[in-house]
């Protein structure tokens, strides 16, 4: 039985990278004491997956892996087993049955959201007052976003439009906040630091260091753009 865990990463666990958040997972569900199966032959592991690995210095609202289990735990008891595994930061929003025909978290991912601003309110960009009509002119009225995406192979240009299914901004106490849905997974993972980069290319301002953005992951998504369905939502509580 698989089962679909949903969590939050926050605080100080935004600067754990995936291989330790994959073995602290590991001890967590063992410490749960959950039923879940491991591999056969010589080197037995747990069978569990990830979704789309999150960058470190991100915080995130909707994290996914998927676990099999040997035989069926109640929602709520699952749930509370693992919240009582977690450590300060982490915390499990999510434990749902998945269909047998469902497709595993890590390759299901088309999409992902988040909500994207600067740590610093003296950022050049809050200093532009038309910043949400530059928005329009950049994204809604464009035909194309042209760029140059930097690669373990090179670098290759790439039309960032198509892939880009949402950009919003709004301004909050001067200071703007995206909202940007993006395509995500193995073929197209576009991160959100790139979209904001062409931003401020195209808004005339100098490259910034990443590290000057908040970026939060809020949802990831699996699916065609015209009907993208939340991992989260796929299956069912028992």
């Amino acid at each position: 039985m698989r089962v679909r865990v949903r969590f939050e990463k926050n605080g100080i666990m935004r600067y754990v990278g995936h291989l330790d958040l994959m073995r602290f997972f590991q001890k967590a569900v063992k410490r749960a004491n959950l039923p879940i199966r491991y591999s056969e032959g010589f080197n037995p592991h747990q069978i569990m997956s990830f979704a789309a690995p999150l960058g470190v210095g991100l915080t995130s609202a909707g994290e996914y892996m998927d676990i099999d289990l040997k035989e069926e735990v109640p929602t709520s008891v699952g749930l509370s087993a693992l919240n009582e595994n977690m450590v300060e930061g982490l915390a499990i929003t999510g434990f749902r049955y998945l269909p047998d025909d469902a497709e595993k978290c890590m390759s299901a991912v088309t999409a992902a959201s988040y909500i994207v601003t600067y740590k610093d309110n003296k950022d050049d960009a809050c200093y532009i007052e038309n910043i949400c009509d530059l928005k329009e002119k950049f994204f809604d009225e464009a035909a194309n976003i042209n760029i140059v995406k930097k690669t373990k192979k090179g670098e290759r240009e790439l039309d960032l439009k198509p892939l880009i299914y949402r950009f919003d901004i709004e301004v909050k106490d001067g200071v703007p906040v995206y909202d940007l849905l993006l395509s995500s997974g193995s073929t197209d993972n576009i991160k959100p630091e790139l979209v904001i980069k062409a931003f401020h290319q195209f808004l005339g301002l100098p490259e910034f260091d990443d590290l000057s953005l908040d970026i939060r992951r809020i949802d990831m998504f699996t699916g065609e753009p015209a009907n993208f369905v939340s991992l989260g939502a796929i299956g069912d509580e028992h």
